[in-house]
């Protein structure tokens, strides 16, 4: 039954197919089994396109007697003893693969477990692993240079957590392709010139993740997060706080105490963090343009409405004047959204890093247009004033985007 449902899973991940599949009947071998073949591996999927299993794993009253109890914890610690996580804002997407999550569909009273496994891409003639991300990404110019030029990109075009986590998915999704090249070498395969490419221009991959994972430790603990991030993390520690709870039931029902033990401690450890994250004020970034880019985008469009209506019609001298306008409006909106200043992942990552900003009017007189507008993100604190005052020498004498955590300080 299990070699079955594999042999499935991988034919639709061959032909493109996001599958959905019924895990009715199955017990922990089983699904041990499923994911052992299914999983441990690298799936191999059509060119360019990500698998995504949904598994149907319980239900309400009409279908409950069909699945195990504990299915879903057999099936997400088979899943975590080969390299998975747990990602609630996981998808399917290069920088999700082997990951999973929860979801109970309340319009259909069902509940279902989803898989994002790791792929090769067979269309592209074996070149998958080479192809984990683009020689221009910034993932892959992350993975080439030095630890020291890459602790020197992280503050320049990651500051935010959201962004340094967007990283470190990517980074572990090349770390895998790597590992996958590195074992074709072991095996005495030769590899070809885009893979050979890649192979010899990794460098230090582990130690960098590393030290991302605890760049990202390190802003929890001093609260550099946003109300957006705060709430993401809470959401992601609570999900961990059930996993525990099952391993601790598990734990004690099979008479192992000092493993219960052990896990009502991390129990502890994770509730800590979750008090931790919400006793914290979030902090606030702003970007530069914003009020202008908002002001840009409401004219362009009661411009282009004008057009609109006018079409087929003889437009006014005044009304053809103003619509003579929307090329260079279109194309000041453009270089502003743009802009160099950008980090990487900035658009990912708005909804957590940017609350949408209210129409009001302006309180003050706008700037001239040739006025000097500050340049970066800048932050402060949800409440109160803001913290410190503009980036450092420093800062100003690198490219790319100030660090906005320069004006936080190190308490």
């Amino acid at each position: 039954m299990s070699a079955a449902l594999a042999e499935t899973i991988a034919r639709d991940a061959a032909d493109g197919r996001a599958g959905e599949y019924d895990l009715a009947g199955f017990g922990e071998a089983w699904v041990d089994a499923l994911v052992e073949a299914a999983f441990a591996t690298p799936t191999r999927a059509k060119g360019g396109f990500y698998a995504s299993c949904k598994f149907i794993v319980g239900g309400g009253k009409k279908t409950r007697a069909k699945y195990d109890d504990e299915v879903v914890k057999h099936l997400t610690a088979a899943l975590r003893a080969r390299g998975f996580e747990d990602d609630r804002g996981a998808s399917a997407c290069e920088a999700c693969q082997g990951t999973y999550k929860y979801q109970h569909d309340t319009d259909k009273d069902l509940k279902y477990l989803h898989v994002f496994p790791r792929v090769t891409h067979e269309a592209e003639g074996g070149e998958a692993a080479a192809a984990a991300g683009g020689t221009q990404s910034p993932e892959y110019r992350a993975c080439a240079c030095d630890l020291e030029e890459f602790e020197r990109l992280v503050e320049m075009y990651c500051p935010s957590f959201s962004q340094k986590r967007a990283l470190l998915r990517r980074m572990k999704v090349m770390e895998h392709a790597l590992g996958a090249l590195e074992q074709k070498v072991i095996a005495m395969e030769s590899l070809n010139d885009r893979e050979q490419t890649m192979y010899d221009s990794m460098v230090e991959v582990a130690a960098k993740i590393e030290f991302l994972q605890q760049a990202l430790d390190d802003m929890i603990k001093k609260g550099r997060l946003t109300k957006g991030e705060q709430g993401e993390i809470v959401e992601d520690l609570e999900l961990k706080l059930e996993d525990l709870n099952l391993m601790v039931n598990e734990a004690n029902e099979e008479g192992k105490p000092k493993r219960a033990e052990m896990l009502e401690s991390k129990k502890e450890i994770v509730v800590k963090k979750i008090d931790s994250v919400r006793a914290k004020p979030p902090i606030v970034y702003t970007v530069p343009h914003e009020r202008e880019l908002l002001d840009l985008k409401k004219e362009l469009n009661s411009l282009k409405k004008i057009a609109a209506q006018s079409k087929g019609k003889l437009m006014s001298g005044a009304d053809a004047a103003k619509c003579a306008n929307i090329p260079k409006l279109e194309e000041r909106i453009a270089n502003l959204e743009n802009s160099e200043e950008k980090g990487w992942y900035e658009d990912e990552c708005r909804a957590l890093l940017f609350p949408p900003v209210a129409e009001k009017k302006a309180p003050a007189k706008a700037k001239a247009s040739g006025a000097k507008t500050n340049s970066g993100w800048l932050t402060k604190a949800a409440k109160g004033g803001s913290r410190g005052g503009g980036g450092s020498a420093k800062a100003s004498s690198t490219r790319g985007p100030s660090n906005p955590f320069a004006m936080l300080g190190d308490d």
